[in-house]
């Protein structure tokens, strides 16, 4: 028998692969169709059959189309946030890290605005269990991430702002919702939410914009 933890990792069963494969067509299904169709020309129908599977099923895995927004856009967001933090580059000034952390971000809603602009909405207002666990997750992520680059700034004598970190993270947070909301309804351009972005980043972190 091997040794190696693969040989001690339990095993998934029958009913939990065909209940992983059914959630991965699903996704795959609703974010195809989503992104063809546009969110209010996509029926749950549609994406049902376009997943193999009968609307029953389909509403085992989420209750509404807001649901499934989430559920297929969630992880996609959790890898950019994930994949922006292990991108910074650890020489620069805290300002630039958060410039480089917020501007992967908004790359990844610019993809697809309208979805983008959907998205926010339920990020503000999510009103199923489900969907406010996943939106948790994701903050929870961009919380962490911008509060381990205050603390990293701070030891290295790079940032002097002495509020808690996790307090300026989401201060700093709030700085980018609000003028990602901005970019994505078309009322600043590309150019001016990093001027405005940078302007307020600065201000919360008590350094020269």
């Amino acid at each position: 028998m091997s040794d190696t933890p693969d040989a001690f990792a339990p095993r998934v069963g029958r009913r939990e692969r065909n209940k992983q494969e059914k959630l991965a067509r699903i996704v795959g299904a609703a974010r195809q169709l989503f992104r063809d169709r546009g969110f209010a020309e996509t029926t749950t129908q549609q994406i049902a059959e376009a997943a193999d599977i009968g609307t029953g099923t389909l509403f085992l895995y989420a209750r509404s189309k807001e649901d499934l927004l989430v559920l297929v856009f969630s992880d996609e967001m959790l890898e950019t946030a994930r994949a922006a933090f292990a991108s910074v580059d650890p020489d620069a000034a805290l300002l630039d890290q958060l410039m480089q952390v917020f501007s992967s971000m908004l790359a990844y809603h610019e993809r697809d605005r309208d979805i983008a602009r959907l998205l926010l909405k339920e990020v503000m207002f999510p009103d199923a269990m489900g969907r406010g666990a996943a939106i948790s997750e994701l903050l929870d992520v961009i919380f962490a991430g911008l509060a381990d680059l205050v603390v990293r700034a701070r030891a290295a004598g790079k940032c002097h702002q002495a509020a808690p970190p996790l307090m300026i993270a989401e201060n700093l947070f709030a700085n980018y919702y609000l003028e990602l909301i901005g970019r994505l309804g078309d009322r600043t351009t590309a150019a001016q939410f990093q001027t405005r972005l940078r302007q307020h980043l600065a201000i919360t972190i008590n350094a020269p914009a």
